[in-house]
Formats: C-alpha cells, structure tokens, sequence
C-alpha cells in the first residue's frame, strides 16, 4: 500500500512548482494529496488576508504563476482546515510547504513544521561561519537578520522571488553576488518555491554551500516515508 503525504500550502493547489520535485525525491510508492489555503478564494478575498502594516509578511504562489503577500495570522485557520482535510483523506503526515512557523496548527498525525525544522538545522550548520540568507521578499530581510542574530549567527540576508517567471534565474544570480561580495561561507534558500535551476545558478556565482529549502524537506520527508507503517496513521 502507498503511503499518502498531505502537502499543505499557503497558497493555491496544484502547487507544481513544488510537489513534483519533491515527488521525485519520495519515489513511486509515495501518493501526494495537497489543500490549499486561498483554493476557491476570489481576488477580493485572498486580498482581505494581507499583512497588516509592520507585520512580518509570507510569500506564495497563486495558481496562474504570480504571487501574493499574506498575514500569518490571518492564514492560520485556513491551514487548520487544509490539515483536517488532509488528514480526512487519509495522509499519514502533513507536509507545511512554507517556513513560517505553524505550531499552533493541531492534529492527530505528524505534522512537518518547516518553521522549526529550518531554522534549528540551518543554526546548527552555520555556527561560527557567516551565513547568507536568500528570502523570496525582500519585506522579509529585516525580521530574518533579527531572527539569526538573535541565534547568535553572523547572517546577511537578501532577497530573490521565486515567482518571477524566467527572470527568477536573473534574481538568484544578483543575490548570490550580494552574498559574494560579503564573502559568507554557506548559502539558504529559505523558500520552498525555488528549485534546483535557482540554487545552480547561485552555486555557478558563489562556489560554495548552497542549501535549498525544497530539497532539505523533500529529503526529510523520504526519511519520515521509509519508516512508516502506511497501514497505521503517524501520531503527532
């Protein structure tokens, strides 16, 4: 029997920027099912869940290929519901494809909280080095400075969108010459929305560790797969 992963976005299903590679690290015996917070949402409804002024904001993906800026808290109780649903579907585990943090997201199976399991892995990696740190907005650069000084790590962050079409190659190669001219020892790209062409493009400007957020959940979801049981639901 396969075993069923829920992919849960912030944004609008299919998410095929994303899924597919991550499909391609879990293999065959891996059945995908994904809910989206803003699926059936109009324009005026997913605008209602902008962030309010200061507030941090998070980056996703619509379904015709553009983008659009969230409140977290706003989100929040849609991605309680895209859980449930999954979860109703008969995933083993949910997968949160976004690195903010989603602890107040309950259930029964394990949830993949990439806002934990990012910054904690990256910290690790990066102590005692200077890390650079590419985010999808550049509304985000300053909060995540704080966040890797608060860490105790020595963090440049710049920004490159993954929903830019083609010219999303274009953002990565002037961002990793941002990093470059800082000399950092190791790269992250903290969004699950960029792929392997980004992270090329970053390495061919850098030489150096790069380390892409899709392929480190990717990774760590085929581990949690090959220890489950997919006659028995993952407890949280």
């Amino acid at each position: 029997m396969r075993t069923i992963v829920g992919m849960a976005t912030i944004g609008q299903t299919p998410r095929i920027d994303v899924v597919p590679a991550m499909e391609r690290i879990l293999g065959p015996e891996v059945k995908t099912i994904q809910a989206g917070a803003l699926d059936g949402l109009a324009g005026d409804e997913i605008k209602a869940l902008a962030p309010a002024p200061g507030e941090q904001p998070i980056i996703t993906r619509l379904r015709d290929g553009s983008s659009t800026l969230l409140s977290h808290q706003a989100i929040l109780p849609r991605m309680q519901r895209c859980v449930d649903d999954l979860t109703s579907q008969g995933a083993a585990f949910v997968v949160m494809l976004c690195g903010a943090d989603w602890s107040e997201v309950r259930s029964d199976r394990l949830i993949v909280n990439p806002g934990k399991l990012f910054p904690n892995t990256i910290t690790a990696l990066a102590a005692g080095r200077r890390l650079g740190i590419i985010k999808p907005d550049a509304g985000q650069i300053e909060g995540e400075t704080r966040r890797y000084m608060s860490l105790g790590i020595e963090a440049h962050v710049t920004s490159a969108s993954p929903y830019l079409g083609d010219a999303r190659i274009d953002a990565a190669r002037e961002a990793a010459r941002y990093l470059r001219d800082r000399k950092v020892d190791l790269v992250w790209m903290t969004c699950v929305g960029m792929d392997e062409q980004m992270r090329r493009a970053v390495q061919e400007e850098m030489r150096r560790p790069v380390i892409l957020a899709q392929a480190l959940l990717g990774r760590l979801v085929a581990e949690l797969v090959a220890g489950v049981d997919s006659r028995v639901p993952a407890a949280a």
